[in-house]
């Protein structure tokens, strides 16, 4: 499969025309927008937009059959989430690029063979971020220094024993699982 262009994901021939963008708070990792909406009826409505850069999840899987993991701390949930490794794409950094960079950050790896999964929006309701989903294997070392605010716990697994975790409510981190879910048919399958 192909990269996805979040462009090219949206409903064609879309009614709803942007009348108007205005920035209502900048922050360090996304600003929001107030988005002046035209109704297909005419009528116009404002709507508060997450305006996030688009970002990449690794599913890494080493020689042994293990899945990779990261846990960190995560201020929506409160508390440690177990995840994939992932991070937002630096500006001009192709999904791949960013997948490779991200993966050398995090774990300390980087990969062989990349495989792109396909991919999401994160929360379409509110947020304009496009979230890649890329399958690792052939892991060799080569690390990268982590970002200054990452404190990352690496952990591995069995792939079977992932599912059943995931399955049973041991992961909750939605990017995780989704990824999971894309790279089911080559990780039980044995493709």
């Amino acid at each position: 499969m192909s990269e996805i262009n979040r462009e090219t994901t949206a409903v064609p021939n879309n009614p709803f025309a942007v009348v108007a963008r205005q920035v209502t708070m900048s922050g360090h990792a996304f600003d929001v927008q107030k988005v002046r909406f035209r109704l297909p009826d005419g009528r116009e409505r404002e709507y508060d937009l997450v305006d996030h850069a688009d970002a990449v999840t690794i599913l890494p899987v080493d020689e042994a059959g293990n899945i990779w993991f990261v846990t960190q701390y995560r201020i929506g949930a409160m508390g440690k989430m177990l995840e994939l490794p992932a991070g937002v794409m630096d500006e001009g950094e192709t999904p791949l690029e960013s997948a490779h960079r991200e993966l050398r950050e995090e774990i300390g790896m980087d990969c062989r063979e990349m495989k792109h999964l396909g991919g999401f929006w994160m929360a379409a309701g509110y947020s304009n971020e496009f979230m890649n989903c890329f399958l690792a294997r052939g892991l060799i070392e080569a690390p990268l220094e982590q970002d200054e605010d990452e404190f990352l716990s690496l952990s591995k697994m069995p792939i079977e024993q992932a599912y059943q975790m995931a399955a049973e409510g041991g992961i909750v981190d939605g990017k995780t699982l989704s990824t999971l879910l894309l790279a089911r048919q080559y990780l039980l399958a044995g493709n």
